[in-house]
């Protein structure tokens, strides 16, 4: 765990609440569950550490209300790709 998440907003929160089905894949229900998680972010004190992290290594699931279609876009403006190692090696732990 990184130390801002010690501060989320959705700490505690079971991690199936982000991981929604693809909401291209599905209809009005599933863009509802996105909408109850990004008014929850929104408010979050740690939401631009978040968001930060998610760019950078997180492919699937929503993070800092973001969708992993949104964080795609987001790396494609930063000139930035997907970098999961670091999670692999262990720091986050």
């Amino acid at each position: 765990m990184f130390e801002w998440q010690q501060h989320a907003a959705c700490r505690g929160l079971h991690a199936d609440f982000f991981f929604l089905p693809d909401e291209t894949e599905h209809g009005v229900g599933f863009t509802a569950e996105i909408g109850t998680v990004k008014r929850m972010c929104a408010g979050c004190p740690v939401r631009e550490d978040c968001l930060e992290h998610a760019i950078r290594h997180e492919e699937h699931g929503i993070w800092a209300g973001t969708t992993a279609r949104e964080r795609k876009g987001l790396r494609r403006e930063r000139g930035l790709t997907l970098d999961r190692l670091e999670l692999w090696r262990g720091e986050a732990a």
